[in-house]
């Protein structure tokens, strides 16, 4: 068979890829490029239900289809966002109902993720025909909410609210205040938070305080925490009610265990500058870096350790991706197999921050890793700390914190700082 992509020759009955390209072929010998044959060859090799495996099936994709990384791509992003579970619990429903999960899902990845509304289709068109889901669209009846919102017949809250905020995207105010309203007083948390955010800030109407608390407080019971959040702002500051530090405080803790950051960093400036609590500058450290999800607060106990392999097959995706030399695809898998835990991620994406490496240069938040992956007992986690204290880099030059880690890399197995040490030691003595 001919490669249709390098036009070399290979022996499909051995392979159904080129040996030269890797590029997967069809048995009609056409070449497989775009994500719905992708998504076929997986399912067909693998089964349908290995992509609700999301992190799965991107390892799988990324070791079949090494260059289709665009491909790729959108159906990390697709499958990340659930669409293959949706489609999959429907796939036996009546058509309106595959349909109506199937637009949902467009309007997921559109409205929240940000993809073009003909892609998005495609994309979603795609996982329903892998996953046993078969739908199909017109592109051409793909409306923009623009369109759609001139109908003025839309009343499901999810869809009104997703016209708010394609229209608060657009700084289309009096249109995103009319669908926001519509949303809210259905009981739709995030149009309530929008709707006391609009009041309360004068945007597509007159401005009203005392009515932008009341929607904050009806978000907040529908367990939105930024709603939770400003709702303690306002008893902080006293305004439109009675002034209540307790109460503050308490809507405080409420929304940084949700995981909203102003919350976690207005409670640790309280542990900073000892307002409403003891003066605690630890606590308010790792308050800075709570991020909710759990009742477990800082002061009551420390994050358990993650398990040795959480995150692998991100961190083996990364790798993959800088192989064929994608710098801003290897931050992004380092980035997500850091966050839950892989020691030698943290390390790799701290060195993305450093060196600039397909994100923006951002020493503080490269030492912030390094300091993460180095407390884990990674080796060159600790000889990187090592180098900053030594250099100056964003942390003071201290040869005393330089040679602690060098030390702790030394025993941990590393060479090079092993000898760096020994210099230092060595100029000490001099």
């Amino acid at each position: 068979m001919v490669c249709g992509r390098c036009g070399r020759a290979f022996d499909e009955t051995k392979q159904d890829y080129c040996g030269y390209c890797r590029t997967v072929h069809t048995k009609k010998g056409e070449p497989i490029r775009d994500l719905k044959g992708i998504l076929r060859y997986i399912t067909e090799k693998f089964g349908a239900e290995t992509l609700l495996d999301f992190r799965r099936t991107d390892a799988l994709i990324a070791d079949f289809f090494p260059k289709e990384s665009q491909a790729r791509r959108l159906c990390f992003v697709t499958l990340y966002d659930g669409c293959a579970k949706k489609l999959y619990a429907v796939r036996e429903k009546p058509f309106e109902v595959r349909c109506a999960a199937a637009a949902g899902c467009i309007k997921s990845l559109r409205d929240e993720i940000g993809i073009k509304g003909r892609v998005a289709a495609e994309a979603v068109e795609a996982v329903g025909c892998a996953v046993g889901c078969e739908i199909s669209f017109k592109k051409s009846e793909i409306l923009p909410a623009s369109e759609t919102e001139s109908k003025k017949n839309i009343t499901d809250p999810a869809e009104q609210y997703s016209l708010g905020r394609h229209f608060d995207r657009i700084h289309e105010y009096e249109k995103a205040l009319y669908w926001f309203e519509n949303a809210a007083l259905q009981d739709h948390g995030e149009a309530e938070y929008y709707m006391g955010s609009y009041r309360l800030e004068g945007r597509g109407g007159v401005q009203d305080v005392a009515g932008a608390r009341e929607w904050f407080v009806r978000a907040a019971e529908n367990g939105v925490a930024q709603a939770e959040y400003m709702k303690g702002y306002f008893y902080a500051e006293g305004i439109a009610c009675e002034l209540d530090e307790d109460k503050a405080y308490e809507c405080f803790l409420k929304a940084a265990k949700k995981g909203c950051s102003d919350a976690s960093d207005m409670i640790a400036l309280c542990y900073e500058n000892g307002v409403h609590v003891e003066k605690n500058p630890e606590l308010a450290k790792k308050w800075k870096k709570y991020t909710g999800g759990t009742d477990e607060l800082p002061e009551e106990t420390e994050a358990p350790e993650p398990l040795p392999d959480d995150g692998e097959e991100l961190y083996q995706s990364a790798r993959r991706c800088l192989a064929e030399k994608d710098a801003e695809g290897a931050a992004m898998f380092y980035r997500r197999a850091a966050e839950v835990g892989h020691i030698k991620a943290q390390c790799s994406y701290g060195k993305c921050l450093y060196t600039g490496s397909g994100v923006p240069k951002d020493p503080a938040e490269a030492f912030r890793w390094f300091k993460l992956a180095a407390d884990g007992g990674l080796n060159i986690a600790q000889y990187n700390l090592g180098v900053m204290y030594l250099k100056g880099v964003y942390v003071p030059k201290d040869n005393e914190q330089a040679k602690h880690y060098f030390s702790l890399a030394a025993k941990n197995g590393h060479e090079e700082a092993a000898k760096i040490l020994k210099k230092l030691r060595r100029a000490d003595n001099e």
